[in-house]
């Protein structure tokens, strides 16, 4: 396992992906590397935000280590700001001849926020930048590879920072782009973030958050949305999960109001295609489907915290198989989760970056600092947050990457 981290002032960003030599001939004898999308302090000379190239050879004398940076470089005349875009997700085209990625907050000042990038034959060479683009909806967010160059991403928010977002459809190499919604700007309080796609093309959507509640200092003031939306192939809404909100407050973490989906993740091989997303402030995971009437509630995960309920990520990634599931939890812990019987998951094991034996002499970076600490030390000064939000299990790999992400806007 590797974590991945990089600074930039008051901000921690990171995402990475692995070229995967089963999804491109160019890759197949390549070194294995990461390729971190991240974002440097502003007042550092030059600072742009960056493509890292870490080691993944564990046979290598420099695993782990970057070995290069690749900047993205400032454009007037495309639209392209070399700072301040809040890099956030990233992915590899499903050909493997492409590296996209996005950036959270390119859209406030009126720049381009989707980045696309080659990835020559050698990966350890870095990705070569081509072009950025302006999409369709506004705060970047999760890209999945669908075929060839295709890709679509997740929205969350409108120019204007609040709903409705969007799910945008891209081809890299032909640099076409259009929303893969029919009808989105007629969606009410619809804020994706995570989601799932089935087979047959169709997706299950989970609403996160409206950013623009995210500034200032109320958290009471935050608007999680409590709905999941399935959506046909053609872009049709075909229907919405609403989720109750609890109104005990012992039920939820206190920060906001509603209940936030972040994640959704589909099952694969299940035969009624379904998916689990997980509900942020009130640490429940729910199994919805198609041929569903309501989401099931089917576990939860504040078990493993002694049900003190705190937000949460829920950030998952399925094995191929079906049978296994690892999700992040309460930004602190990873767990390893049993969905043979998907109605009826069991964790089976908890890692805590917080307490855990083997992580007490990984030296990590102090954000806004060039000083270093432990995850023990940083939990200690951080409420117990280290900030897992994306996490990665690449196919045919026996380990896994967490990227530790920390937003520092308003109050996210």
């Amino acid at each position: 396992m590797i974590i991945a981290n990089s600074y930039s002032g008051k901000f921690l960003f990171t995402d990475a992906k692995i070229p995967n030599s089963d999804s491109s001939p160019s890759l197949h004898s390549a070194p294995a590397v990461l390729y971190v999308w991240a974002g440097q302090n502003t007042s550092v000379k030059n600072a742009a935000d960056f493509v890292a190239v870490v080691d993944f050879d564990e046979k290598s004398g420099t695993y782990g280590h970057i070995l290069k940076t690749v900047p993205l470089v400032s454009d007037t005349f495309a639209g392209i700001k070399q700072t301040g875009n809040e890099p956030h997700h990233s992915s590899i085209s499903a050909d493997g001849c492409y590296y996209i990625t996005g950036g959270l907050l390119s859209f406030l000042t009126g720049h381009k926020e989707v980045f696309v990038w080659r990835i020559p034959k050698n990966p350890t060479a870095g990705p070569k930048f081509l072009y950025a683009l302006d999409v369709p909806g506004a705060c970047t967010d999760e890209f999945l590879p669908i075929d060839d160059a295709n890709f679509i991403v997740s929205m969350m928010c409108n120019d204007r920072a609040i709903s409705p977002g969007d799910i945008a459809f891209i081809n890299a190499r032909t640099r076409f782009t259009k929303s893969f919604l029919k009808n989105a700007s007629r969606l009410h309080g619809f804020n994706p973030h995570g989601y799932g796609r089935l087979n047959n093309g169709s997706l299950f959507v989970g609403d996160y958050t409206e950013p623009l509640s995210l500034v200032g200092t109320d958290p009471s003031r935050i608007v999680f949305r409590n709905t999941v939306r399935h959506f046909l192939p053609d872009g049709r809404l075909e229907r919405i999960f609403h989720v109750p909100f609890p109104t005990d407050p012992e039920s939820s973490s206190g920060i906001g109001h509603g209940i936030g989906f972040m994640e959704v993740k589909t099952i694969p091989h299940d035969p009624l295609g379904r998916s689990y997303t997980c509900g942020t402030s009130v640490n429940k995971m729910y199994l919805i489907g198609p041929g569903m009437a309501k989401p099931l509630f089917v576990l939860d995960l504040s078990q493993v915290n002694g049900f003190r309920r705190r937000a949460s990520a829920g950030i998952a990634s399925m094995f191929p198989d079906g049978k296994r599931m690892l999700a992040t939890f309460q930004m602190r812990f990873i767990l390893l989760l049993n969905i043979t019987q998907p109605e009826h998951p069991q964790i089976i094991r908890v890692f805590d970056f917080c307490s855990d034996k083997a992580l007490d002499h990984v030296p990590i970076r102090v954000p806004d600092s060039h000083k270093t600490t432990t995850f023990a030390r940083f939990c200690a000064q951080n409420n117990n947050l280290t900030g897992t939000h994306v996490l990665i299990h690449p196919k045919g790999e026996n380990r896994f990457i967490v990227i530790n992400y920390f937003l520092k806007f308003g109050m996210a």
